[in-house]
């Protein structure tokens, strides 16, 4: 598993490119506006995700050559812990 690319593309599908994080109490906090990857079973991506999902970290559907995968709350928390900062679920 590529951990940084997988990293990479966890940020993408929360949509951290677009907000930043916030500090509240001298920590930081993270409040996702989407939580979903697109992407074509021919990818290279598909793969990570698919490890990803396999390690209980995320969750997917698939509808023929379309996968659309999600971060569970068990990945929101790995991710979390990477970047040092708490990452918000909307449905907890």
């Amino acid at each position: 598993m590529d951990e940084n690319r997988f990293i990479e593309l966890a940020k993408h599908a929360i949509g951290m490119g677009y907000r930043k994080p916030y500090r509240r109490n001298g920590k930081l906090w993270y409040r996702p506006y989407r939580n979903y990857f697109a992407t074509n079973v021919k990818s290279p991506d598909y793969e990570l995700w698919i490890e990803m999902a396999d390690a209980g970290y995320a969750a997917f559907s698939q509808d023929g050559y379309r996968a659309f995968f999600w971060l569970k709350r068990e990945g929101l928390d790995w991710l979390g812990e990477k970047l040092g900062m708490h990452i918000y679920d909307e449905e907890d």
